[in-house]
């Protein structure tokens, strides 16, 4: 767990990882090109320091030949220790730093070398200190002279340096010399896709399509000041991909100078090579240019060329700049010559469009089966470009024809994941369709991005039905639709009249894709046996399909069915297998919807670590992809609650729980409900729990849907019960829900009915009676087929022995528990189970109050005071006095000893 200031986006290991190191002492160089966030780091690394002295310089380049500056601002402000200085060293001291005349002689300047390190030394002897020096590379030289001086002569003393220097793109670091030994120097990588697309929603808001973020990503390189700088210029409305992309001034002056040397003879190349999808050294002889035209810019380092001569710009932003500063007319002519040269008929059609601005029905019909093949490919965010650029270069005297095209660019851009692409292109759709077909495809694209929340899709589907009633295929399209709003309006008996109509319908017309949808849906309500029937029919005929979200749905929650069985391996299997069919031929959303189940899957079988993996890709696919991210944050929450950490569940169960309110479905919103429940049993807050999973149960009831199964939460949601002191409201849960199990036949949950009944027994007193009823649940469920069921009766079991006093049964079930979460890679609660065996154990936390083990607990992740009492609800002096009290309870004198005491001895 960690408990610092949120990381920058990307840059959590690569902060991790310099906390360690300047732990150890020593000093610390991050090292990169301009904007690839160096300073943030130091910023974020600095601000996390609370017990150490920070002192901060910022070089300039137009500042590097005033001597000594680096210490002026160094020191500007620093406490004054100088006093305990020989009044020679004060003097030099005061000399270099501007408070008397310049150091002159060598003598002098050593004197100022000797008055920084005794400075320096005289400050950490009060706390510690750490050296924050950004651009080093520009850092004057006096200065520099002084802090090698100190680095190599500072010893023990707790003076750490943390330093970042801009180095060309590839280049090594030059300046550890500054750092003080054990130096490390930390390479800066470009940030990822997803890290630049939060990056960009954080600052810009969360409009931005996912190909308008793709493209800032390629221009940028990952480069975190480019992508912001870009993201800025550009705005978030949509961005033509035949247009060029705008790059603002204060990216050019880091750029420019490579550029402006090129003869204009080589332009013309240049240009080609900007306009190619793979440019090459082949293409450009077919093209008709000499590559003797690209020897400038390779001399100069604006282009590279590899063993097989493909052609790449040393930088993205160059590709840009050069493509952005040719004329209209050059453009057209650059992509001319592509689409005469090459043969693929997507490349070639995507130049036509470049090339010829104009509308035309030829180019619009090449355009829109480049679209089609692009979608074959599984390339839906290319398909809609060209989709739309079909739809746009269609004549306007046929805006049916170019409506139909706007329709394939909304599904296209809908599977890609940019609802908001979709969604304006669906609404032209509807706007000039001449045909009922696109219309009602139209309007139901409009009613499936509303996602869960369907209140104001009722006109769409009216609308949407008069036109359909006499098609049988359009009508079972019409009527599964309103099966769904019936269903998410509450109203269970009218969806399942709505889906039996339009499995009618879809049989009558021999839709096999739509019936597997009827079907799916078919299951989902109906709950128990028959409806995993209905799933597992429509799974099997959707084998048999191609790869659509249709099937997919169909063949997701047939799986999830298996699991809800018991029948993990099968599930697994079954899971896997279809991940990999959609991440080969399935589209973002496809993939963002398996996701939850890959991590749901991983997490009862005992996969931890992987299902930290899906889960935190999920919830990427889903902030970019969907209506609303909830179920993303709660798949990720509940993997985090496995095998990540508390606070990262506890931050995406709290931001789930608001996504799924703000969307108002209340199948999600119950879900959400109770896994922030089971976050606040992993913290250990029974009342919290019992509050939240009282909002989940009540959810249960009204919306009579209640199955144990799907999420297992309704044993902790006892327990939790049970912890907040209401005794009797849990023996109603308790009854009220084993009844469910045994009607479902939802054998899966009886061990852990059996572990909250214990607990409950307990309460009343029996605890060996308890301890020993749990032991007999635990040896018949051994191969329990969830293996975090039967560590987490094992850790209750600890508990119920030891209130038993029965100490060494305690211990071997405690241990059991920390074995069995181990090798399932349960972290956060293999940590819970490991301090409760500690304490057991008579370690020096043995004895310590809840609220003294977790402020223990907190300092562990190196949380700070203030921290700790946002965390715990606590003011930050309540806070220093309890740290005060236990330094002299536990005979410890710093942070790093108090956070051994929970440690086994």
């Amino acid at each position: 767990m960690s408990t610092w200031p949120a990381a920058p986006f990307g840059r959590a290991e690569l902060l991790a990882h310099a906390r360690e190191r300047l732990t150890g002492g020593g000093g610390v160089l991050l090292y990169g090109p301009a904007g690839i966030g160096k300073s943030t780091i130091l910023d974020a690394i600095a601000g996390g320091e609370t017990d150490a002295l920070v002192l901060r310089a910022a070089a300039a380049e137009a500042e590097a030949d005033l001597p000594y500056l680096a210490l002026v601002d160094l020191f500007d402000g620093a406490p004054d220790a100088a006093e305990h200085l020989p009044p020679h060293l004060r003097a030099a001291l005061d000399g270099a730093l501007l408070r008397s005349a310049l150091p002159a002689t060598p003598h002098d300047q050593l004197a100022v070398r000797l008055a920084v390190l005794e400075l320096l030394r005289a400050l950490a002897a009060e706390r510690a200190v750490l050296l924050v020096l950004d651009d080093v590379q520009w850092i004057d030289e006096p200065s520099a002279e002084v802090l090698r001086f100190v680095a190599r002569r500072i010893g023990e003393t707790p003076v750490r340096i943390l330093a970042a220097e801009r180095v060309p793109d590839g280049d090594p670091a030059t300046r550890l010399d500054l750092c003080p030994p054990p130096g490390t120097t930390l390479p800066v990588p470009p940030l990822p896709e997803s890290d630049v697309a939060d990056l960009l929603r954080a600052r810009f808001g969360a409009e931005a399509g996912r190909a308008h973020l793709h493209r800032i990503y390629e221009a940028s390189a990952g480069n975190p000041l480019y992508a912001v700088e870009l993201g800025r210029a550009l705005g978030s409305t949509p961005f033509p991909t035949t247009d060029p992309l705008p790059v603002p001034d204060r990216l050019r002056e880091l750029l420019a100078a490579r550029l402006a040397a090129l003869p204009a003879p080589d332009w013309p190349a240049l240009l080609v090579v900007a306009a190619a999808a793979r440019p090459s050294l082949a293409l450009l002889r077919r093209c008709g240019l000499a590559e003797h035209h690209l020897d400038a810019a390779l001399a100069s380092s604006v282009l590279d060329v590899d063993g097989e001569g493909a052609i790449r710009f040393s930088h993205p932003l160059l590709r840009e700049m050069v493509y952005a500063d040719a004329t209209a007319a050059a453009r057209r002519e650059a992509h001319e010559r592509l689409a005469d040269t090459v043969s693929d008929p997507v490349d070639r059609a995507r130049h036509l469009a470049a090339a010829r601005p104009e509308p035309d029905e030829a180019l619009a019909e090449c355009l829109a089966d480049a679209a089609s093949a692009a979608r074959l490919r599984g390339a839906p965010a290319m398909a809609a470009d060209l989709a739309a650029l079909a739809a746009d270069r269609t004549p306007r005297d046929t805006p049916g024809v170019g409506a139909v095209r706007r329709l394939s660019a909304a599904q296209y851009a809908y599977a890609a994941g940019s609802p908001v692409d979709a969604r304006r292109h669906a609404t032209a759709a509807l706007r000039d369709a001449a045909d009922r077909r696109t219309r009602i495809g139209a309007r139901l694209l409009l009613v499936e991005m509303s996602g869960e929340d369907h209140s104001n899709s009722g006109p769409l589907l009216d609308a949407a039905f008069v036109e359909a009633v006499d098609t049988p295929d359009l009508l079972a399209h019409v009527r599964l639709y309103k099966g769904v709003k019936a269903y998410y309006d509450g109203d269970g008996e009218g969806a399942l009249a709505e889906l039996k109509r339009a499995e009618e319908a879809a049989e009558l017309c021999g839709d096999m894709e739509r019936l597997v949808e009827v079907l799916s849906w078919k299951g989902n309500i109906l709950l128990g046996t028959q409806g995993d029937e209905y799933l597992e029919r429509a799974g099997k005929l959707a084998r048999g399909l191609s790869l659509t979200p249709a099937t997919v749905a169909a063949r997701q929650v047939a799986a999830m069915s298996r699991l809800f069985k018991g029948e993990t391996a099968e599930a697994v299997r079954r899971i896997e297998a279809l991940r990999i069919a959609v991440e080969r031929a399935g589209t973002v959303r496809d993939l963002a919807s398996v996701l939850v189940s890959v991590a749901g899957v991983y997490w009862r079988a005992g996969r931890c670590a992987d299902a930290v993996a899906a889960g935190r890709e999920c919830v990427r696919l889903y902030v970019d992809v969907e209506t609303t991210p909830g179920p993303g944050y709660l798949v990720a929450a509940l993997a985090e609650s496995g095998g990540g950490t508390a606070t990262a569940a506890a931050g995406y169960a709290e931001r789930g729980l608001a996504a799924c309110l703000a969307a108002g479905d209340e199948d999600w919103i119950k879900l959400a409900y109770a896994a922030s429940g089971l976050v606040h049993v992993l913290r250990g807050d029974p009342v919290a729990a019992a509050e939240a999973m009282r909002e989940a149960y009540a959810l249960d009831q009204r919306l009579g849907r209640l199955d144990p199964g799907v999420l297992p939460w309704h044993a902790d949601f006892i327990e939790a019960l049970v912890g907040a002191g209401a005794r009797a409201e849990a023996a109603e849960v308790l009854e009220e829900v084993n009844k469910h199990a045994r009607h479902l036949d939802r054998t899966i949950v009886f061990l852990g009915l059996a572990r909250a009944r214990a607990v409950l027994t307990a309460a009343t007193g029996e605890a060996r009676e308890a301890a020993e009823t749990l032991h007999r649940a635990i040896e018949e469920w051994q191969d329990h087929p969830y293996p975090l069921e039967v560590a987490r009766a094992y850790y209750t079991l600890g508990g119920l022995e030891r209130r038993a006093h029965r100490r060494g049964a305690a211990r071997a079930a405690l241990s059991e528990a920390v074995r069995r979460y181990a090798a399932a890679e349960a972290h956060p609660w293999r940590e819970v189970a490991a301090a409760d065996l500690a304490r057991l154990d008579g370690g020096r936390g043995a004895g310590l109050s809840e609220t003294e083990r977790r402020i223990v607990e907190l300092v562990r992740a190196g949380a700070t005071n203030r921290e700790i009492a946002r965390a715990l609800f606590l003011s930050i002096k309540a806070v220093e006095a309890n740290l005060t009290r236990l330094y002299r309870r536990l005979n410890v004198r710093n942070r790093a000893q108090l956070a051994r005491v929970l440690d086994p001895e």
